[in-house]
């Protein structure tokens, strides 16, 4: 009985992601954010799922909201994602229409990728960052992104809407050990790999205090930089206009190897500088991360 009601599901979030792209094709970026207020609206109203997911977030972030700012909190969230949701159609539907922003730490990242190592980027799901992202292809090598990726997804990445080559290569983290393999042998010939640091599904893990209490984040970024000597630089980005965003490298780790005690140090450190860096980011912009699930749950 279950399947059905899937499919049912599946088919209703087919006809919603097509008039958002009717909506973009006829009226523009503009007339996305419009229709975004209605459907946002009725979805907070009568759905208690999205208002119980942020929860664990936004008590932690605002812990002296009561029931109403708790209630707008959730509403600006889910709003600021809807915006990057329709920046992402919009970008892949409509031709000749762009982001306009900058990417702080660029003579430092080619500084890194210099060195000849190769270069992990650890992002996180902040900001506008599948678009922004997209800006890094101007880097003196070819990028990698170790990512989970369906090509039947109802939700489509720009470049899927584009109906182009995919701007970097693809390694499918639900592929061969995790994609770990082809993310070793893309650093080892001195090549970029992205890599999200703030959901953990599987493999290495470390616990690090995140706004307040223990959280168990990915440790395969840091594992592949002691194992090839290659620099962590975590790099975030944030929406921060219409068609503007902003990309940093907000720090820059180097992994020492050594023996596993020397390495599982590495790990733990590593960890802490990208707990500690984003909790300065949701403390600049508490609505740009996207968690929807209880991140301190174990």
């Amino acid at each position: 009985m279950t399947k059905p009601r899937r499919t049912l599901s599946a088919r209703l979030e087919a006809l919603g992601h097509w008039f958002f792209y009717v909506a973009l094709r006829v009226f523009g970026q503009r007339g996305g954010y419009l229709l975004l207020y209605p459907v946002i609206g009725t979805y907070l109203l009568f759905g208690r799922g999205i208002h119980r997911q942020t929860r664990p977030y936004l008590r932690r972030r605002f812990p002296g909201h009561g029931a109403w700012a708790r209630w707008v909190d959730t509403m600006k969230i889910v709003l600021s994602f809807g915006r990057v949701l329709v920046d992402r159609g919009w970008l892949g539907m409509c031709r000749g229409v762009g982001l306009d922003g900058e990417l702080i730490g660029a003579r430092e990242l080619l500084d890194l990728i210099g060195e000849g190592k190769g270069v992990v980027l650890l992002t996180a799901h902040v900001g506008n960052w599948q678009t922004a992202l997209s800006r890094i292809n101007d880097l003196s090598v070819p990028i990698n992104s170790l990512m989970h990726y369906e090509e039947e997804a109802v939700a489509k990445h720009y470049f899927d809407l584009r109906n182009e080559p995919v701007p970097f290569r693809i390694i499918k983290s639900d592929g061969f050990m995790g994609g770990l393999v082809e993310a070793t042998v893309a650093l080892q010939r001195g090549e970029v790999v992205t890599i999200m640091g703030d959901r953990y599904t599987g493999g290495p893990a470390v616990e690090a205090d995140f706004l307040g209490d223990p959280v168990r984040f990915p440790a395969a970024a840091y594992s592949l930089a002691s194992a090839t000597g290659a620099p962590v630089a975590i790099l975030l980005a944030a929406k921060t206009g219409r068609r503007r965003y902003r990309l940093e490298v907000r720090a820059i780790f180097r992994p020492e190897g050594g023996d596993r005690d020397r390495r599982r140090e590495e790990m733990n450190r590593g960890v802490r500088c990208f707990a500690r860096v984003l909790e300065e980011y949701v403390g600049e912009y508490p609505q740009q991360w996207y968690n929807f699930f209880d991140f301190w749950h174990r």
